[in-house]
């Protein structure tokens, strides 16, 4: 017989399992497990007519005593998280979004020269994968146009490249670019490029704070996350509407987005719906932060494709808890 862990609502296992801190979670048991063993637990809701079973490893016991049950400790492993999340609608993995690009990318400034059409003024990456690229431009591109490229490698030799426009920002003078028939030799010259970056950044990153994006339209609420992410550790940017929030998002590729859901112009909902179509941003934790009730902000966010959400007051202990589960700094 598995173990147990029973709960009122699935929105309680959300912020206990899920958001909590799974490596020692108590389960009531009389039973003795071996230190270090596997075993089974069943996750309980009402009226839920398949139990969600997860497995965890013994990390320690308690015996019984007058104020304390007899139980164990667990820990669960982030795949085995994965399949609550999944159950509860918030599956932020990978595989759900269709224009995800698994490949390696980087966060650096290249100049780009514009071979074909010739615009003349260079741009700068901000940045490259092995797939594609984000440049910031002086104008001159339209979506699906075919652009024939120089793309200076950090080594300083210049790679032609041959890619298709994907989208365009004009206001923010930016646009993505997917790369076409590359061949191997190039394919290889950029790859190496790529991953001589990744390990320099590699051995800087210890040195820098991780960026994060705030964006709402309450000055007190905006201040209030800032303040507190900024004494947690975090650089943090702050916008108060949506067409600045998608720039700053689209030039910083920031290391988490917390968004409210009513503002100004886009609203989070649609900034969180482009960046899970965009296989530059697809992957960044976006958090919603919203006075709606649990139950409809959950439903939100699962449609939006959000990370996860905060309930408004926001809890200073709740803050701290979802950032540590999707960061670390």
């Amino acid at each position: 017989m598995p173990l147990r862990l029973v709960y009122p609502d699935k929105y309680r296992l959300w912020d206990d399992l899920v958001r909590g801190n799974t490596d020692r979670v108590f389960v009531e048991t009389l039973d003795k497990p071996q230190l270090r063993s596997t075993v089974s637990v069943e996750l309980a809701l009402p009226n839920l007519a398949v139990p969600i079973v997860i497995r965890g490893t013994v990390v320690g016991r308690r015996a019984q005593s007058q104020k304390f049950a007899a139980g164990v400790y667990l820990r669960f492993e982030d795949r085995e998280i994965q399949k609550c999340r999944r159950f509860l609608g918030l599956a932020q993995t990978p595989e759900r979004y269709e224009h995800a690009r698994k490949t390696r990318r980087v966060h650096d400034e290249l100049r780009v020269r514009f071979v074909r059409p010739e615009l003349g003024t260079p741009g700068i990456t901000k940045n490259v994968s092995e797939s594609g690229l984000f440049v910031m431009y002086h104008g001159g591109l339209a979506v699906g146009q075919i652009v024939e490229v120089a793309l200076t490698l950090d080594d300083g030799e210049d790679l032609p490249l041959r890619a298709e426009v994907s989208w365009v920002d004009e206001e923010q003078k930016s646009a993505g670019l997917r790369f076409v028939d590359v061949a191997s030799d190039a394919s290889e010259r950029l790859g190496a490029c790529i991953m001589r970056l990744t390990e320099k950044q590699a051995r800087a990153q210890s040195r820098e704070k991780v960026p994060v994006v705030v964006a709402d339209d309450d000055p007190i609420i905006l201040e209030f996350l800032t303040s507190a992410l900024t004494r947690f550790g975090f650089e943090v940017f702050q916008v108060s509407n949506g067409e600045l929030a998608l720039g700053l998002i689209r030039d910083l590729q920031p290391r988490l987005v917390l968004l409210d859901i009513l503002m100004p112009g886009i609203d989070g909902m649609d900034i969180c719906k482009m960046m899970r179509s965009d296989a530059y941003l697809v992957d960044i934790p976006v958090v919603f932060v919203s006075a709606l009730d649990p139950e409809r902000l959950h439903v939100v966010a699962d449609e939006a494709g959000a990370t996860d959400y905060l309930v408004k007051p926001v809890q200073l202990g709740d803050l701290f808890n979802l950032v540590g589960a999707y960061l670390k700094r």
